[in-house]
């Protein structure tokens, strides 16, 4: 029999007890005593928390094991609850109420949380704990029972820490893994172990199975459902989900590869309510990868399909072309790419980086209404149509090779130039020393136009602009209103001053409005 962590939902319990400090060996008794109130305050609604000190250890005393808890513990929350089994025609508010503590993982800065749906399921008020101590509210916004996933959401004012990924459909049973949980109420507990198994299939319940399990002999106690599993690469290779009841050292994880599957399914759906792209990706091994390769490297995006008069076919996106980035996001797994599209609305452009063919393409991507998806699908429905309808009746989907014009083209035909928007993470790293009063992003230049403004103000490929006149320049929109507006801007110089970065310095030139 598999005991999956429902174990983690418990009577509430209060239960004190003292004992005398002072004596210097504690009778067998007092040391039973003991154990029995710490089993009960970890079942009930007190979780274990203490402040976090750091430790400045020898560099002997560091190994694998310490170094993955420091990469991932921060990406690592602690979950808890309250839920209410009803009874029979009776309210919400009565019945028999149970405690509940689990897991959960960080997988984007902004506070989605990923954890098992039986961690959350029922659950009326879910409390997440960060790593710091702070506490927050979540809301369930998306599950999937079948593989027994959810995501949460809370809402942070700064950044959180992401958890590295990794990939599990290559894990080598005898390899050592350590997770990191809530066992118990233990908070950002580390146990240690190896990898027993792959591809277990697990009868939890009549309901669920999880098919393509890990087993492993790692400790997992109640507590732990919904924590990461991770290698001696410091990568989240599985979630632990479940242990088999009365046996010893056989626990059991979702595998990492499920997991991002079905996150960015997740998170793709949240994303389609508010827009509509058209776009399916797939993700596969990077090529380059090798030992010594970063890990987000180890994948890349492809396009696996682009629906005909989608934003992404006016786009230019075409089937086979490699994504590697998305706004300020780069790409490197199938979840970054779901990541990316979450906080867009419809008519919001973005910037998409493109790879084909060896060559990088940046296409504004402008987002689509669902409604309007619908309507382009019912139109496709049309033409298949027995009785076809006139032309007047809709319009024809457009594909990748009848895009309209590309509104850069204004930027060229006045300005002078290409470019594409930098990717955030790449503007911090470059531009650091600068960041405190130029936060904002820019745009690098790709190419001048001979004989423009920007040709003869000096302006090469390579520039990062990032202001124009009294303009932070980070997107197309900010570029193209430039373009379209500058003559009618006053100044008391008849010239509008650029600011840019050129190999690392900040520049200042002008341009003169005519």
């Amino acid at each position: 029999m598999v005991c999956i962590d429902y174990s983690e939902i418990n009577n509430q319990s209060a239960v004190t007890m003292s004992h005398n400090r002072s004596a210097g060996v504690i009778p067998f008794k007092k040391i039973i005593g003991i154990l029995v109130v710490v089993s009960l305050v970890a079942y009930g609604a007190i979780p274990v928390l203490t402040d976090f000190i750091p430790v400045y250890a020898s560099e002997s005393r560091s190994n694998w094991a310490t170094k993955a808890y420091e990469q991932n513990c921060e990406a690592v929350v602690c979950i808890q609850g309250d839920k209410v089994d009803e009874l029979n025609n009776s309210s919400k508010d009565s019945g028999k109420s149970y405690n509940g503590m689990g897991t959960g993982i960080i997988i984007d800065e902004r506070g989605y949380i990923v954890t098992n749906f039986h961690v959350v399921e029922g659950i009326r008020k879910i409390q997440v704990t960060t790593f710091d101590r702070n506490v927050f509210t979540a809301n369930l916004i998306a599950r999937d029972t079948e593989t027994d996933l959810a995501i949460i959401k809370i809402n942070t004012r700064k950044p959180l820490k992401t958890i590295t990924l990794g990939r599990s459909y290559d894990l080598i049973p005898g390899e050592s893994c350590i997770a990191i949980g809530n066992p118990y109420g233990y908070a950002f507990s580390l146990t240690d172990g190896r990898i027993s198994g792959i591809d277990r299939e697990v009868d939890v319940n009549d309901s669920l199975v999880y098919r393509v399990a890990i087993q492993t002999n790692t400790e997992i106690n109640p507590g732990n459902s919904g924590g990461p599993l991770i290698n001696i690469d410091g990568e989240m290779i599985g979630i632990n989900a479940a242990i088999r009841q009365g046996a010893t050292g056989i626990a059991f994880a979702i595998p990492i590869d499920q997991v991002i599957d079905v996150a960015a399914k997740l998170l793709k759906e949240i994303a389609e309510q508010s827009i509509s792209l058209g776009l399916n990706v797939y993700q596969e091994d990077n090529e380059d990868d090798s030992s010594s390769a970063p890990h987000g490297n180890r994948f890349k995006v492809v396009v696996e399909s682009v629906e005909n008069n989608s934003p992404a076919a006016e786009a230019g996106i075409e089937k086979g072309d490699i994504i590697k980035g998305i706004g300020q996001y780069p790409i490197s797994n199938k979840l970054d790419f779901s990541r990316a599209l979450i906080d867009l609305k419809s008519r919001d452009e973005v910037a998409f980086s493109i790879l084909r063919n060896t060559k990088t393409l940046d296409l504004a991507v402008c987002m689509g209404t669902p409604q309007e998806d619908k309507f382009v699908q019912s139109a496709s429905r049309s033409r298949n149509s027995s009785s076809p309808k006139s032309s007047s009746a809709g319009f024809a989907p457009k594909t990748a090779t009848q895009v309209k014009s590309n509104p850069d083209d204004v930027v060229w035909n006045t300005l002078g130039f290409r470019y594409t928007p930098m990717l955030f993470e790449e503007y911090k790293r470059t531009f650091a020393k600068y960041l405190a009063d130029r936060p904002h992003g820019g745009v690098v230049v790709k190419a001048v136009r001979e004989g423009s403004l920007m040709a003869k103000t000096n302006i090469i490929p390579g520039d990062v602009i990032i202001a124009i006149h009294e303009y932070a320049i980070t997107s197309q929109n900010d570029v193209r209103y430039v373009a379209k507006y500058w003559q009618t801007f006053k100044t008391s110089k008849g010239t509008i001053e650029i600011e840019l970065f050129r190999d690392g310095q900040l520049y200042f030139t002008e341009i003169p409005l005519k």
